[in-house]
């Protein structure tokens, strides 16, 4: 069973959130009843598996309860409680009064949070349900990672390795790579991208969600600040490095930021050119090479991105085809003999596009 469109979801969304929890029964939501069924799978009792009309109100609130907690805390958990009444006592509040009190979480006024952070809430819970359907179906096919076959254009690299899951539950890389703009801000810490994911896996926090050290912003920042690039760009390529913060408990031991995406001057997306990636891949391997020896074992595993496959527009095949023709030249110059390459990602097509780049046809 497949998951239903983001676009749908957010439909349901906006329903749910003006009619409220109060009236789930009569209101038809048919993406978010997928959903509930789609991940209801991983229970073992029937009355969670397909949730028929005596309980699907229970089940459709159990999935919003759960993609709400998979937002990660701070502001934008506790909006969305109060957008879609899950905060006790709120169920049979009127839109008005939930919105209300989700502006003052935001210190904005009801229009201005009617009109910005409200979409923006919908559209991430949708992003988190989609993640639980994800993560519902690598629960039913284990998400160990998948073997990629050797094809004759790495047949000395050994195999690769792809992990076709969300970057918080990857163990034991010693680096992992993520794609950054040439100002290196990473992205903001409530987005579903592979920065974000990072930033938020890398925090420490609270129980309750706050984020008291901001690992991966608070040592770029140092970085930049460090090489006189603070509020400025760096070139195309550039590649810093953070500690991996919380994600060192996952036997991960640092984050390699790759500066390739060059912001457009007429809007937010971004521009990312093969000769950024090679040069990236290049410098990747230049640092952990230099540092694979300061640490005990020494560094041995790299899991690379397909840069520039989300904002920066790109197809996932043409990406796919950039990073490997520039780790084809790594290749050559001898630079892989120590490391065991991964790829990461979490996007159904992008891993699609990764197997069918090594010519192996198999339906994810």
């Amino acid at each position: 069973m497949q998951p239903p469109a983001h676009d749908e979801l957010v439909a349901d969304l906006r329903t749910l959130r003006e009619r409220g929890l109060t009236r789930l029964r009569d209101t038809r939501l048919k993406a978010i009843d997928a959903a509930a069924k789609l991940c209801g799978r991983r229970d073992a009792t029937p009355a969670t598996q397909v949730p028929s009309d005596s309980y699907r109100p229970a089940a459709v609130e159990e999935l919003l309860r759960r993609a709400v907690v998979e937002l990660g805390g701070g502001n934008l958990t506790a909006a969305a409680e109060y957008t879609f009444g899950l905060i006790t006592g709120t169920r049979d509040w009127p839109i008005g009064e939930r919105r209300k009190k989700a502006a003052a979480i935001y210190g904005v006024s009801t229009e201005r949070f009617r009109k910005h952070h409200e979409h923006l809430i919908v559209d991430q819970t949708a992003e988190a349900i989609l993640r639980l359907c994800m993560s519902t179906e690598t629960h039913r096919q284990p998400p160990n990672p998948i073997r990629i076959p050797r094809s004759p254009a790495i047949h000395r690299l050994g195999p690769v390795t792809l992990n076709f899951m969300p970057v918080e539950m990857i163990s034991g890389i010693d680096v992992i790579v993520s794609s950054e703009n040439i100002y290196l801000e990473t992205s903001k810490i409530f987005r579903n991208s592979l920065s974000a994911a990072l930033r938020r896996a890398c925090a420490e926090s609270t129980e309750a969600g706050q984020v008291i050290d901001d690992v991966i912003q608070r040592e770029l920042t140092q970085w930049l600040r460090v090489h006189g690039r603070l509020g400025l760009p760096v070139a195309p390529g550039t590649v810093a490095v953070t500690d991996a913060g919380r994600l060192r408990q996952a036997g991960v031991r640092r984050i390699y930021h790759c500066a390739v995406a060059v912001p457009r001057a007429d809007g937010n997306e971004y521009e990312v050119s093969p000769e950024a990636v090679a040069r990236a891949v290049h410098n990747v391997f230049r640092l952990a090479e230099q540092e694979r020896s300061r640490f005990e074992p020494p560094l041995r595993s790299i899991a690379l991105p397909l840069f520039g496959a989300g904002r920066g527009g790109l197809d996932p095949a043409e990406s796919m085809s950039w990073l490997w023709a520039a780790v084809e030249r790594e290749l050559d110059d001898g630079a892989l003999r120590h490391w065991d390459l991964h790829i990461i990602t979490h996007a159904p097509r992008d891993a699609e596009a990764i197997i069918r780049h090594f010519g192996r046809e198999r339906a994810i």
